[in-house]
């Protein structure tokens, strides 16, 4: 049975209100780290007192994990939406490219965080992709996308190659360009560096990874 008009607003205000602490505590943990980061400041920016933080989660640990699990959640859900649809090769490739290219645009902050666990060893990334991993549709138990890639290869029309390997040098080629957008940003904005110029350079790069991709994989 559905709830009443005053409970879906109760849910919704609560959604609001996890969602703005976790947006927070993203900023947080990027700029400070999980061990520095301190849930005060993250109530402070989220403007909540600290209380209802907690409230709505355990303790840091608590927050790392469901930002991390929110991040993870809209990739895959991004993923996912790229249709079945028979297309040509280079056409799957830039499928691929442009979630990641609106995720990149879009959620820039989502993806310094997932970096920063990264490089701390992504220990809970693992923690939450693991249990995910059907979901995924690189997976080669049932990933539509792996199972796209497989059918092109036994059609003769690409080599044989690692799909893990091929999906993670297109992205590899792509990322880089956003994680380092504000430093190229700041040095030469003074001539002209645009958001025009940056996605003109985006649509520029994707044709390049395509091209350099089918080189590579292509069967003479």
């Amino acid at each position: 049975m559905e709830g009443t008009t005053g409970e879906k607003i109760l849910k919704a205000d609560d959604n609001k209100t996890k969602g703005r602490i976790l947006e927070s505590a993203m900023d947080e943990f990027v700029e400070f780290g999980f061990y520095g980061a301190r849930t005060q400041r993250i109530a402070d920016k989220a403007k909540v007192n600290k209380a209802l933080l907690h409230y709505y989660f355990s303790g840091k640990e608590r927050i790392y994990e469901e930002a991390l699990a929110k991040v993870i959640g809209l990739l895959i859900e991004k993923l996912n939406a790229i249709s079945d649809e028979p297309v040509e090769i280079e056409k799957k490739m830039e499928q691929i490219m442009d979630v990641y290219i609106s995720l990149f645009t879009d959620y820039s902050g989502y993806f310094r965080f997932v970096l920063s666990e990264v490089l701390r060893g992504g220990d809970k990334l693992k923690k939450i992709l693991v249990p995910r991993i059907k979901e995924i549709p690189f997976n080669p138990i049932n990933g539509s996308l792996y199972r796209y890639f497989k059918e092109q290869m036994k059609k003769g029309n690409i080599k044989k190659v690692n799909v893990f390997h091929l999906v993670i040098s297109i992205i590899s080629q792509i990322a880089p360009v956003y994680f380092a957008k504000g430093v190229i940003e700041k040095i030469v904005g003074g001539v002209g560096f645009d958001k025009y110029v940056f996605n003109r350079f985006i649509k520029d790069r994707k044709k390049f990874v395509i091209d350099l991709t089918m080189d590579g994989i292509r069967k003479k």
